[in-house]
């Protein structure tokens, strides 16, 4: 089962819903909803927006994420909510702050998008305590050694399967594009990849004219076709 059992969208105001509270009902504080339920939240960053479901009744969520340095993501609360289940209450404390891949395919493919192949030169340098060897990506860089290396990321999802009394959640293999695991892993994390590398000997002398393309064996994501149902299939890496 990778996605709850819904029941009803309501649109309305919630400032306007004036439900007596009841046992059977939202226990969550400054809450007036008679029936359990979970909110709508959206938010956005530079690669696009996203749009979650949180059992909580914060105007804002936090998520952080790593890309380089520690970031924050703010979604705000919507007016909408949908109603859920007991099981399906569960079912959102397990999932947390990861969210429904194919409802946000542009902010997926964004990310793939900016996370390009790229290459780095390998140079040395010299004190007192003898030479260090350092990477760069200017391939112009000084006392270049002639060993590259290029950077590659690789992405992964979730599905949360309901054994034994309790949702377990599954991470996917590792693969170099979304699409082949969205079908079957289609919770994602707002940084759901990791980087790899391969290195490469190169004559000095040609370092000047090397393009990526002449020694990258890494499969690229489809980015010609940003449809969400494609045929690409690579494999699976761990």
């Amino acid at each position: 089962m990778n996605k709850p059992k819904i029941r009803k969208v309501y649109k309305q105001v919630l400032a306007l819903i004036a439900i007596p509270f009841i046992l059977t009902g939202c226990k969550k504080a400054d809450c007036d909803l008679n029936k359990r339920h979970v909110h709508k939240y959206v938010g956005s960053n530079n690669k696009g927006t996203i749009v979650n479901y949180f059992d909580s009744e914060y105007e804002t969520v936090r998520d952080s994420y790593e890309d380089y340095h520690l970031h924050d993501f703010h979604y705000n609360r919507q007016e909408e909510y949908i109603e859920i289940t007991k099981e399906d209450e569960e079912f959102y404390k397990v999932k947390n702050k990861r969210f429904y891949g194919p409802d946000n395919w542009d902010f997926l493919y964004n990310t793939m998008n900016s996370k390009r192949d790229y290459i780095e030169y390998e140079y040395t340098t010299s004190d007192e305590d003898g030479t260090h060897y350092h990477w760069h990506r200017d391939r112009n860089y000084r006392n270049n050694t002639g060993k590259v290396r290029i950077y590659h990321y690789r992405f992964c999802g979730h599905r949360f399967v309901y054994k034994d009394g309790k949702w377990i959640d599954e991470r996917s293999p590792f693969v170099d594009d979304i699409r082949e695991i969205i079908n079957d892993y289609p919770y994602f994390e707002i940084d759901c990849y990791k980087r790899v590398h391969k290195d490469y000997k190169v004559d000095k002398k040609k370092l000047a004219n090397l393009k990526i393309w002449d020694i990258n064996e890494f499969k690229q994501p489809d980015y010609d076709n940003k449809e969400l149902n494609t045929n690409t299939k690579w494999g699976y890496y761990e």
